[in-house]
C-alpha cells in the first residue's frame, strides 16, 4: 500500500513562485518567467538549466534559489535539490513553500532532524499554517519512537530497527531489497538513484505510527514501513511484504504522479509474485466486481472485503499488462504523469478499462 506527496508540493511551489516578482533587472524576471513556465510543463531539466542560467546573474536570489530546488527535485537529485532550497532559507526564511518542499525531501531522504527543524523554523513565520504543524507534530512523535532506533546502511538502502533482536531480520530484509530492486529495474526500465529508508516495527509501533487498516501488512508513504511481526514464523510472506512495498517506492521515485492506485497495487502484487489465478477464483467465489474507475484513489479508506477484491482486480489488470510481449513500461509511467485522465492514457497504449475489466471474469 503506498502514495506519493511529491506531486502535491511541486504543484504547490509552481503555482506560488511562479507569480512571485523579482526585483530584478529585466533579463533575469524574463529567464524566472520562464524556468516556472517549463516546471508547469513538467520540464524539470530545461527548468534547471534556465534557474542556472539565472542564478549565474544573480546568485542570491531566493526566489531562483527555490526555482532549482524545485527543478533539481523534479528531476531527481535531492542533494542538489536540498541545496538550493537551504540557501534560499538562509536568505528569507519567510519562504515557506521552500520550506514546505525542503522538510517533505529531508524526510524522504531520512533525514528526519532537518525535516523537523526545517518546519519548526517556518512556523516562526507561518504560525497559522495547520498543515505544517499537524506534519511536525507527526514526525515528533516519530522521532520519539525512533530514538532507540539503529540503522544498517547498504547502497541506498537504509533500514532501521529496533535493537539487536530484530538485527538478523534487518540484514534479510536489506539482501531482499536489494535483490528485488535490480528485478524490478530492469522489468521497469529504471533505477531511481534516491536514499530508500525502511522501517522495521513491533506491530504496535506500525499501527501506532501510520495508521493503517488492520488488513494492511506494510505501507509505502516516502517510506517503506513494515511490521516484524512473523519475520521468523512466516519469512516469505515477510519478504514478499517488503519486495511489495519497494515497488510501490520504485514506481513513486519514477513517477511521483499520475499513476492509479489500481496500477500502482497490480504492479506490487506482481513483484512480490501473487498467485494470479488465486486472485482469480477469489473474484468468482465473492461474485461482484468494482470498476477500475473507482480504483484510481488509495485503498485505505475500504473494508476488508472490498480491499481484497480491490488488490484481486488490480493484480489481474496489471497482469495483462505485463502479458504484452516488450511492454513499455517507462513510456507509459511517463505518460500517466504528465495526464489527468488515467484511463485515456492507457486508450493510447491500446489498452481501455473495458478490456481489463474483462479478466476478471474470465
Amino acid at each position: 500500500m503506498g502514495m506519493s506527496m511529491r506531486h502535491a508540493l511541486v504543484v504547490l511551489a509552481v503555482s506560488v513562485l511562479s507569480a512571485v516578482p523579482l526585483r530584478a533587472q529585466s533579463a533575469v524576471a524574463a529567464l524566472n518567467d520562464t524556468g516556472w513556465a517549463k516546471l508547469h510543463r513538467g520540464d524539470g531539466d530545461g527548468a534547471a538549466r534556465v534557474f542556472r542560467e539565472a542564478l549565474d546573474l544573480r546568485p542570491d536570489d531566493p526566489v531562483l534559489l527555490f526555482g532549482a530546488g524545485v527543478s533539481a527535485h523534479i528531476g531527481g537529485h535531492p542533494v542538489e535539490a536540498v541545496r538550493h532550497l537551504r540557501r534560499a532559507l538562509s536568505i528569507d526564511p519567510r519562504l515557506t513553500s521552500a520550506s514546505r518542499l525542503l522538510g517533505e525531501i529531508a524526510y524522504s531522504e531520512g533525514d528526519t532532524d532537518l525535516a523537523i527543524a526545517t518546519y519548526e523554523a517556518a512556523l516562526r513565520f507561518a504560525s497559522d499554517d495547520v498543515e505544517i504543524a499537524n506534519q511536525l507534530a507527526a514526525w515528533r512523535t516519530e522521532a520519539q519512537v525512533h530514538r532507540s532506533f539503529e540503522e544498517r546502511r547498504y547502497d541506498r538502502f537504509r533500514v532501521m530497527f529496533e535493537g539487536r533482536a530484530d538485527e538478523q531480520v534487518a540484514a534479510r530484509a536489506t539482501d531482499v531489497l536489494n535483490s528485488a530492486f535490480w528485478e524490478i529495474g530492469r522489468t521497469i526500465g529504471a533505477y531511481p538513484s534516491n536514499a530508500i529508508v525502511v522501517i522495521l516495527y513491533t506491530e504496535r509501533q506500525f499501527r501506532d505510527i501510520t495508521r493503517a487498516p488492520e488488513w494492511s501488512g506494510g505501507v509505502y508513504d516516502g517510506r517503506i514501513r513494515i511490521p516484524t511481526t512473523g519475520a521468523s514464523d512466516a519469512p516469505e510472506l515477510f519478504n514478499r511484504v517488503l519486495v511489495h512495498e519497494l515497488a510501490h517506492s520504485v514506481i513513486s521515485s519514477i513517477t511521483p504522479q499520475g499513476v492509479p492506485a489500481w496500477l500502482h497495487e497490480g504492479i506490487a502484487q506482481h513483484f512480490e509474485r501473487k498467485d494470479v489465478e488465486a486472485a482469480r477464483r477469489r473474484l468468482k467465489s465473492v461474485g461482484r466486481t468494482i470498476p477500475l474507475a473507482k480504483l484510481e484513489r488509495s485503498f485505505a479508506p475500504m473494508s476488508a472485503v472490498d480491499a481484497q477484491i480491490a488488490y484481486d482486480e488490480s493484480l489481474l489488470a496489471a497482469d495483462a499488462i505485463f502479458q504484452r510481449p516488450g511492454f513499455g513500461w517507462m513510456q507509459l509511467l511517463n505518460a500517466l504523469a504528465d495526464s489527468d485522465h488515467a484511463d485515456r492514457t492507457l486508450g493510447s497504449f491500446g489498452l481501455s478499462y473495458a478490456d481489463l475489466e474483462t479478466e476478471f471474469a474470465r
